[in-house]
């Protein structure tokens, strides 16, 4: 088999790469049955897909968050700086935010965190997710916020703390069928 070799420059937009790390993630699903580390990587490079294609559709709006919501939608610069990337990781929303924003109003704040500032957290939560719902037209229910909470805590915990830790495929795999719904409806037009 042969292959060509990686270009010196490779410029990664925001809805490719998205879309390159959705269709990995499907293929990794497809291994999944068998193979926990093919499970681990679907289930890391599809929320990385979600997270890049929510904050790709909320980046023109980002004025209508609050402060500190809006800087995490801000973008760096597409060079990559050992200082500012490598010792301090940018602050980008991350996929718990996600499914904050887009979470229905009646829903629990699930990262009281994002909504600081000056104004009431419950307020801020609900101001935010409209401006959310109206720009990206998605409004999870609590099952799919749970499941998809679910597929957030595995992820800090398989990738963000230290084992031990206890894996159930199934839950996983249940789990992946609301973030593959989610994931569908992001990378349709707007």
């Amino acid at each position: 088999m042969t292959t060509n070799p990686l270009p010196k420059t490779i410029d990664l937009g925001a809805e490719d790469e998205a879309r390159r790390l959705w269709h990995a993630a499907q293929d990794a699903k497809t291994r999944a049955g068998a193979d926990l580390v093919a499970l681990i990587e679907a289930l890391d490079l599809g929320l990385h897909a979600a997270e890049i294609l929510v904050i790709q559709r909320l980046q023109p709006v980002k004025d209508r968050f609050p402060a500190t919501i809006g800087a995490q939608l801000a973008t760096p610069t597409p060079e990559v700086d050992p200082h500012r990337d490598g010792i301090h990781v940018p602050k980008v929303l991350q996929f718990t935010d996600v499914i904050d924003l887009l979470s229905g109003d009646e829903l629990e704040c699930v990262s009281p965190g994002m909504h600081r500032g000056w104004e009431d957290r419950a307020f801020a939560c609900r101001r935010s997710r409209a401006v959310a719902r109206e720009t990206i037209g998605i409004t999870l229910t609590a099952a799919e916020q749970t499941q998809l909470l679910l597929l957030a805590a595995y992820r800090n915990r398989l990738f963000r703390c230290p084992p031990p830790v206890r894996v159930i495929p199934a839950d996983i795999h249940a789990a992946l069928d609301p973030l593959a719904r989610l994931v569908e409806r992001l990378l349709q037009p707007s």
